[in-house]
């Protein structure tokens, strides 16, 4: 009886002994794992951020040049240069030219996503004080004021003070080569 009780008590240490070994082999094996998956995905957001950055960086330059271009397209000359059609009267070359600024800034809004607050800040102000000087030169008899002495009075009041188109522009670029260095 003695030697069965002997062989029964190592029979429990062992199996103890292979519980306590596979325990401490399947917590070891589960930190491997936590720590793989741990490091896969921050490989994963790695080359998600690389991805999104590939993504978005020609997005933002595309939306500088875009905006660049509807500062253009604002700009007194090219406006009149693009509104004016033959048999216009001055009211109606201001109407469409407001209209078209308009137009113009709502066909562009998505693009301050990518520009920072200031930069849209500069374009707004740019939209409102153009519309704000046509509105200013409100011809009060259409058979007085003919389109080009309009256009006159525009070219002369939008060359007085601080240009708001060039300011915008001028930030722009700015804020593009500081981004992109």
């Amino acid at each position: 009886m003695n030697s069965e009780f002997v062989y029964l008590i190592t029979a429990v240490l062992m199996v103890a002994a292979l519980v306590i070994t596979g325990y401490y082999l399947v917590q070891t094996v589960k930190e491997f794992i936590i720590n793989e998956q741990k490091k896969t995905l921050l490989e994963i957001q790695k080359i998600g951020q690389a991805e999104a950055q590939r993504v978005i960086t020609p997005l933002q330059i595309q939306s500088y040049e875009r905006l660049v271009l509807f500062l253009e397209r604002i700009k007194p000359d090219n406006l009149v240069l693009r509104c004016w059609q033959p048999g216009m009267n001055a009211q109606l070359l201001r109407d469409v030219m407001v209209k078209n600024i308009r137009d113009e800034y709502e066909h562009n809004l998505s693009q301050q996503l990518y520009v920072s607050e200031q930069a849209w800040v500069y374009i707004r102000n740019a939209k409102e004080e153009i519309i704000n000087t046509l509105n200013s030169l409100n011809p009060k008899d259409n058979n007085e004021t003919t389109p080009t002495s309009f256009a006159g009075q525009l070219f002369e009041k939008t060359a007085e003070g601080q240009n708001q188109t060039e300011l915008a522009q001028d930030f722009l670029k700015k804020e593009l080569q500081e981004r992109f260095k």
